[in-house]
């Protein structure tokens, strides 16, 4: 029976006799038009810790707790005054000011000329579920943030060596001009040529550093903005470029000088890079000439940046699991198994998607994001 309108004296006896069942099980209350409490059940009573005397002439303000904007309850206002069931998952406070959560139905009784005589409240206490959903929400951001940092560590591990060395040299350099300066035979153009090698050395700790911070930092709560993807898969890499020299692996970039407006948190997408490529150097470190491609194709409509290595490929058996919560084919203590799952989660979330290439004869994972312009 559809009860979305109720009108007639056979709909209001239904619903009526509907509420008399649920009364024994459920939260109960009646209001007026104007939302006076005209009846509460006894497990209504028991939850918000008011007595029956306390509760009736009273609206349901009287146990507001707070959480929910005005908008929240004028949507619900307006949908029961029309004559609607609404339906919701409320917050409320009880009187010792412990909050618990309902699972709410709003039936608005009609009367024969259409108006609301009465509306009638069946809730269902969620608070459990509710308090279940927030810890394994606080568990998750953990596991994130375990993930992540490991990730920030393994392309890390060489960043003393990556700023010492541009420092040391900035260094050698300066000294040099200084000594320079007090010759009568100071050589400008030399001077010149040192100072641009000087410049050309910060703009390169500045990427590491840029890199480092956007991987680093707690993002998720940043609201979603445009920022340029090139300039940020660039900023990554250049953290990686001793790591990679160090283990004989060729790296190739295309498609990163020019840039390539995307919108998001771009926090969450750097998880992303650092996690692809971290996973690249890891399958193909010490192997036979490995190397590293990194591509970012900038079509009409999408964005998609790909990460190939000489590696292998996923086995056929595993294909259908890689992006599976915990499941990882590296040795105990080497991986979570939550990499490849966080990442494609965080790429749905942009509107985009993480794909596995298994047409490839090597390893390739690509993320394809929408364009902004």
């Amino acid at each position: 029976m559809n009860t979305d309108h109720l009108s007639s004296d056979a709909l209001k006896k239904h619903w009526l006799n509907e509420v008399h069942a649920l009364d024994q099980s459920a939260i109960v209350a009646k209001t007026d038009p104007q939302g006076r409490i005209t009846y509460v059940n006894t497990m209504f009573c028991k939850l918000s810790e008011y007595s029956e005397q306390e509760l009736l002439g009273q609206t349901h303000s009287l146990i507001n707790s707070g959480v929910h904007d005005g908008a929240f309850f004028a949507d619900m206002w307006q949908t029961i005054g029309r004559g609607r069931v609404w339906r919701g998952e409320i917050c409320n406070r009880a009187k010792s000011g412990k909050l618990y959560w309902v699972d709410t139905s709003i039936v608005p009784i009609l009367g024969d000329q259409g108006l609301v005589e009465q509306y009638i409240a069946i809730r269902y206490d969620i608070t459990a579920r509710k308090q279940a959903e927030s810890n394994l929400a606080k568990e998750r951001a953990k596991l994130i943030e375990s993930e992540k940092m490991a990730s920030i560590g393994v392309l890390s591990a060489g960043i003393a060596h990556e700023l010492g060395n541009p420092l040391g040299a900035i260094r050698g350099r300066l000294e040099m001009l200084e000594s320079m300066l007090t010759q009568p035979d100071f050589q400008k153009e030399f001077a010149l040529r040192s100072v641009q090698k000087m410049v050309a050395s910060v703009d390169h700790m500045s990427k590491i550093i840029r890199g480092l911070k956007s991987s680093s930092r707690d993002g998720r709560n940043d609201e979603m903005q445009e920022f340029d993807l090139s300039q940020l898969v660039g900023d990554i890499i250049e953290l990686s470029l001793q790591k990679c020299v160090k283990h004989n692996i060729s790296l190739t970039k295309s498609g990163l000088d020019t840039p390539v407006v995307v919108k998001g948190r771009e926090t969450e997408i750097g998880q992303v890079v650092v996690n692809l490529f971290n996973n690249a150097f890891d399958s193909v470190k010490g192997s036979i000439d490995p190397w590293i491609a990194v591509t970012l194709l900038d079509s009409p409509a999408e964005i998609s940046l790909s990460i190939k290595d000489s590696g292998p490929g996923v086995a056929a058996e595993n294909l259908s699991k890689i992006f599976d919560p915990f499941f990882t084919t590296k040795e105990v203590g080497q991986g979570t198994g939550l990499g490849l799952s966080i990442c494609r989660s965080f790429v749905e979330s942009h509107d985009g998607e993480l794909v596995y290439d298994s047409s490839q004869p090597h390893s390739c994972f690509t993320m394809t994001l929408p364009k902004v312009r």
